[in-house]
């Protein structure tokens, strides 16, 4: 099943992050700076705006995108939130597409993803969220749309009721099929896996209605496997806003291969790559920041009896008596492909999987019992988000979605002991209707080797990148955390969740966690987390040192004040740790991850440390009124981040470690 998502978005953003940095990180990913930084409007006040009676809402958003065109509520407020761009911001409803758009259980707040389009055409990097209260109210926004109005003339010339004519100087000069293999060599240049010009000639470019997004593009198919696993590529006609402020004709082209799916933005006039990201995140091979979780290392094997969360999994986690179900099928990769489906997997004797474990050998000798651990653990992290608002509306991985929100068709396809690397680990997020992809690898840093399923901490951080590439600028756009703070900030947050699923009763605010300690011998992180500035003196400048430029090191930092703000609000609620999994909003873990994943539906696509902040205090705010939020912005501070933090121009951070007037 596909949810209908506009050229760019739709495709293109499969975000994918590793544990530990792999070769291919060598291979930049970016996307254009914009001149004018988008501002992430929070208001103090929610704004009220005029609705016109003929809002042309139901026009704008395709039946395919959830539940938007049959729900009234999530139809009256995505009026609002075109009304408030209308009005707030004067940008035209011939401008605008919704995305997404849904309204979260938890909090009642709306939660509307809107696109630019140009003469039909989506502005890949042109986009808006607004999130309505229950009144109808507009509580913050970010909307970073190309300013029309001063455009260069050739800019605005495309500006037509025609999807063609936005980039019709290409038609006009070239034939589409020579255009997009002109595309595509480039694009497999970049990622050096070069087609010769004897491949070229055996590319067949044929016009398809069927793209996942839902609308018309090419499917390039008679590729060499060695450069699309499947043997096709997709493209369709997009703009882009460059770095100067011009708006350029683009094919938004996605190439999987069997360890990387590629989203590029390639200008169709000179060739050049715009923008590209990989929508496979991969883990990174902790050599130097190792962290403990559930792992051989903290305890026995038992049998689980019935696990399933009902709410979340109401048929259970099996189907057919393997490792595969509506959220997650896993499977043994000794080659590193693609293919899953006919893969080996273990067969449970009447349900139950009970399989030797003897660590003693080599992994691959109790590929069963990993591929079982694997299974049940990816199945746990689906639940336990559920419970915390990544819900079908809101982009979770399932194959049936039960409520009929969302897209369906895309449960996790999670391989077991993934032949295509070592020491590592990497977590692919497409848009929602497409199979997210966890791959675990064996680590080798130890004798006999040790195997990452069996480490929770990792497979957590892996899920946990596809929870927050969802959740942040909305299920059908997850190109919003790959590089910069946004990126470093993704890999903050899967450290944070995998941490908030250790903290148990009995731990303080003294206790330190590392992470990836059981695969690879010692802490993969620079620092173990932890709220002392001793132990761990991470704070908001070092964003500033070169060393902090790549996204681990950058999610150390952000990691690091979340657990700062985590233990803040766990002795605000009476110091005790509660059950994460049965979400008890009065013990503060519990309040922690409720507030981190409403903030990341809040934020705006590409956030910064401080925009993300922001939307952490207003999280709280929307769920307990404003009631912890001098815990919060104490943690931020003793960081450095208090309200007088910034960022000038993207790249000198300034601390503040005062707080708020009133706390």
């Amino acid at each position: 099943m596909t949810r209908i998502i506009t050229n760019l978005a739709a495709i293109a953003l499969l975000a994918c992050t590793a544990l530990a940095q792999a070769p291919s990180d060598s291979i930049r990913q970016f996307t254009p700076a914009l001149k004018t930084k988008p501002q992430f409007n929070v208001y103090g006040s929610p704004v009220k705006v005029q609705v016109s009676a003929s809002s042309p809402s139901s026009l704008l958003v395709s039946a395919g995108s959830g539940s938007t065109t049959k729900d009234p509520a999530v139809a009256a407020r995505t009026n609002v939130a075109i009304a408030y761009l209308n009005t707030q911001h004067g940008i035209p409803t011939e401008n605008i597409k919704i995305t997404d758009a849904y309204i979260d259980d938890a909090t009642g707040i709306a939660h509307i993803y809107l696109c630019q389009v140009v003469g039909g055409v989506r502005v890949a990097n042109g986009l808006a969220n607004v999130n309505v209260d229950r009144s109808g109210h507009v509580i913050s926004s970010s909307q970073s749309f190309a300013p029309l109005a001063d455009l260069p003339s050739s800019a605005k010339a495309r500006r037509s009721n025609s999807p063609s004519s936005a980039v019709g100087s290409l038609v006009a000069r070239a034939d589409a099929e020579v255009s997009l293999k002109s595309a595509l060599k480039s694009l497999t240049d970049y990622v050096r896996t070069s087609v010769t010009d004897a491949d070229l000639a055996k590319v067949v470019v044929a016009a398809s209605s069927s793209l996942a997004s839902g609308e018309p593009g090419f499917v390039l198919s008679g590729l060499p496997s060695q450069v699309a696993s499947k043997g096709s590529s997709t493209a369709q006609q997009a703009l882009i806003q460059t770095s100067d402020g011009a708006l350029v004709p683009v094919w938004h082209m996605v190439l999987q291969q069997d360890t990387h799916w590629w989203s590029a933005h390639v200008n169709s006039e000179t060739g050049a790559i715009e923008a590209i990201n990989d929508w496979v995140s991969h883990a990174e091979a902790y050599r130097v920041y190792p962290k403990n979780v559930n792992s051989p290392s903290d305890g026995a094997r038992s049998l689980v009896v019935d696990p399933a969360n009902k709410d979340a999994s109401p048929k259970g986690w099996v189907t057919e008596g393997s490792t595969y179900g509506n959220n997650v099928w896993a499977q043994n990769n000794p080659s590193g492909g693609d293919t899953w489906k006919t893969n080996y997997r273990p067969m449970g004797n009447s349900g139950t999987f009970d399989f030797a474990l003897d660590l003693s050998k080599q992994p691959k000798t109790y590929i069963d019992a990993a591929t079982t651990q694997l299974f049940y653990t990816v199945n746990v992290m689906h639940d336990v988000t559920f419970a915390y608002g990544f819900t079908e509306a809101a982009g979770n991985f399932q194959d049936v979605n039960y409520s009929g929100q969302g897209a369906g068709g895309d449960y996790v396809v999670a391989f077991a002991q993934d032949g295509s690397g070592t020491d590592n680990a990497n977590f692919a997020t497409p848009p929602d209707g497409q199979n997210g992809v966890m791959r675990m690898y064996v680590w080798t840093e130890t004798s006999p080797n040790r195997d990452g399923d069996l480490e929770q901490d990792i497979v957590a951080h892996e899920f946990t990148h596809g929870v927050s590439n969802r959740l942040t600028g909305g299920p059908s756009n997850t190109d919003c955390l790959y590089d910069g703070e946004a990126g470093g900030m993704g890999e903050g947050w899967s450290d944070t969740v995998a941490n908030l699923l250790r903290i148990v009763p009995g731990m303080t605010r003294s206790t330190d966690m590392v992470m990836g300690k059981y695969s690879y011998g010692q802490n993969i992180r620079s620092y173990a987390y932890s709220t002392s500035l001793t132990t761990n003196p991470q704070t908001y400048k070092l964003l500033n040192s070169p060393a902090y430029k790549e996204v681990h090191s950058i999610g150390e930092v952000w990691a690091t004040i979340l657990y700062e703000v985590i233990w803040n609000l766990i002795d605000a609620c009476g110091g005790g740790v509660g059950d994460i999994f049965a979400k008890d909003l009065s013990k503060g873990n519990c309040l922690a991850m409720q507030i981190i994943l409403d903030a990341m539906k809040l934020q705006p696509c590409n956030p910064d440390f401080i925009q993300a902040r922001d939307a952490i205090v207003q999280a709280e705010n929307n769920l307990s009124g404003g009631k912890y939020k001098c815990d919060i912005w104490r943690a931020f501070s003793k960081r450095g981040m208090g309200p007088g933090a910034s960022a000038a121009g993207g790249s000198k951070h300034v601390e503040d470690y005062a707080v708020p007037d009133g706390c």
